[in-house]
């Protein structure tokens, strides 16, 4: 009797597993295209995204789209082994600053070669005007689109009207300086002792990063020809600023601070604890649950106190197609990508992923009437994308953070980061062009 039981419990998850995937459907003579996302099951989006996917393949009968849902943080090197494997889906998300890699080894489909397909045939195709200069010219390979921007992503400064208030500030106060924005966390600080309650603000917290405050100065980590220009004494300055926004409290107080939200699962804005943060849309959902209980505001990132530049660090995804060699599934793909690229598509999606879509007329109305999202539309206007350097992928990441983290504990001084970041950077490149 138990071994019915087991048996019958393993039919139906394995009944449910292959209604959830879809793996029943007859699809008929339809050409059926693959489509890899970040709604997997059981995620919140899916629901909607499977819904998305159902109405295109109900208003049409030659395509039908499989959709394979992946956690985010399985995604990446799942989908990167299977483009490095010839085993790549028809359609997929990818990240939008690094499309020259997979376009110039020949992974992708050539889309400005689509839409010209399109206007000489008569056909709806997509209107490249309704997207950003900046992210069009990152999914740019040799004068020609590879991708397509997906979603945008623009970084703003967070503050806590309650903690202003508390503070004697108001809105009024909001700072647009680097010097303002020192005096002002320093009046929102709370410490007792060696304990730091609330922390006004802190340069490395959240998403603010070095790079981001390099270009409001006009300086980058690499020149065009991707020659490292990190030693100069401007970037010493502003690398020592970071460090020294917060230096009369110790690091393990500041350590212990950082801890104590993580420890809990909660953001440090979010809990109140943390006075004012750079940080992107994604905040703004997890804010949003807390509704009129979380009075808060954003605003531009505060700039150099003098020529400093309105520009703030963008990302965002990419949707790409991937070269199988199938002529009708990669007419089926392109018809899916217009789909999704549509007005009422790209709406649909930033409620359902609730992510800024990259399609600015629809955003644009999406966000009508939000002060919050109207600030981030305004702010994707001076948004731009890490540049994509081919000796060091990675060099906005592990490349600079594991020095940079150094600097953080005291173990480096700026300059001790600066000239290590410098030498890996000239190894990489030399690693780089002696096996190209």
């Amino acid at each position: 009797m138990m071994k019915k039981l087991i048996l019958l419990s393993l039919l139906l998850v394995a009944g449910f597993t292959l209604a959830a995937c879809g793996e029943k459907e007859d699809i008929g003579d339809r050409t059926e295209i693959n489509f890899w996302n970040i709604s997997p099951v059981g995620s919140e989006s899916y629901s909607g995204m499977r819904r998305i996917i159902r109405d295109f393949n109900e208003s049409q009968d030659a395509y039908f789209v499989r959709s394979t849902g992946i956690n985010f943080w399985d995604y990446w090197d799942r989908v990167n082994v299977a483009i490095a494997s010839g085993n790549a889906p028809d359609v997929a998300l990818h990240t939008i600053d690094n499309v020259v890699l997979r376009a110039s080894n020949g992974a992708l489909y050539n889309i400005t070669e689509l839409i010209e397909a399109d206007i000489a045939a008569g056909r709806e195709t997509i209107a490249v005007e309704n997207y950003l200069e900046n992210q069009l010219d990152v999914a740019a390979y040799d004068g020609n689109l590879y991708a397509l921007p997906f979603s945008a992503t623009t970084r703003v400064l967070y503050y806590n009207l309650d903690l202003f208030e508390e503070a004697g500030l108001s809105e009024t106060d909001v700072p647009t300086t680097w010097s303002e924005l020192h005096t002002v966390a320093k009046q929102l600080d709370d410490v007792s002792g060696n304990t730091i309650n609330v922390l006004g603000f802190d340069p490395s917290f959240g998403e603010g990063t070095y790079k981001q405050f390099l270009w409001q100065s006009g300086l980058d980590y690499f020149d065009e020809d991707f020659n490292v220009t990190l030693d100069t004494p401007e970037h010493l300055e502003i690398l020592e600023w970071m460090y020294d926004f917060n230096s009369e409290y110790s690091r393990s107080a500041l350590d212990a601070f950082g801890e104590a939200n993580e420890m809990l699962g909660i953001n440090p804005f979010a809990a109140g604890n943390l006075g004012m943060m750079i940080a992107s849309d994604g905040l703004y959902e997890t804010l949003r649950p807390l509704g009129d209980s979380m009075r808060y505001g954003v605003a531009p990132i505060p700039l150099p106190d003098e020529n400093g530049v309105r520009v703030n660090w963008g990302s965002g995804f990419s949707i790409e197609m991937y070269d199988n060699g199938d002529e009708a599934r990669k007419q089926g793909a392109w018809e899916f990508m217009k789909y999704l690229m549509t007005y009422e598509v790209q709406q649909d999606m930033a409620e359902v992923l609730g992510w800024l879509m990259s399609s600015i007329p629809a955003m644009t109305d999406y966000a009508e009437g939000n002060p919050i999202l109207e600030a981030f539309i305004e702010e994707l206007n001076y948004a731009v994308d890490k540049v994509y350097v081919p000796y060091a992928p990675n060099w906005h990441a592990v490349d600079w953070d594991q020095y940079f983290e150094e600097g953080l504990r005291g173990a480096m001084t700026a300059e001790e980061v600066l000239q290590a970041a410098i030498s890996n950077y000239i190894q990489k490149r030399e690693n780089y062009e002696a096996a190209n």
